[in-house]
């Protein structure tokens, strides 16, 4: 069953917009989707930036939060103020 994951960072005086789209482009995110992710999304707005992915299973999602944590750490990354992760009960797609 996919399992889905969404990350939200919230703006600070020390984190804004700029220092998350520098994060997205060093880590490249946009390039393509890592082994076991089905979809992703990342938004901006005023408050702050979410990434929601879409995983083919709990255990790829943990694999790459495993796999990333170095280059968060060494990004200086602030953590996330929220994280929600669950099976989904629907995903579809066209």
């Amino acid at each position: 069953m996919p399992f889905c994951t969404i990350v939200e960072f919230e703006w600070t005086e020390t984190f804004d917009r700029g220092r998350f789209a520098g994060f997205l482009e060093r880590s490249g995110h946009g390039d393509s989707l890592p082994d076991g992710c089905l979809t992703r999304i990342g938004g901006i707005d005023d408050h702050g930036a979410r990434m929601i992915e879409v995983w083919r299973s709990s255990e790829d999602a943990r694999r790459f939060a495993e796999q990333s944590a170095p280059s968060l750490a060494g990004a200086q990354m602030p953590a996330p103020s929220r994280v929600l992760a669950f099976e989904t009960s629907t995903y579809l797609t066209t």
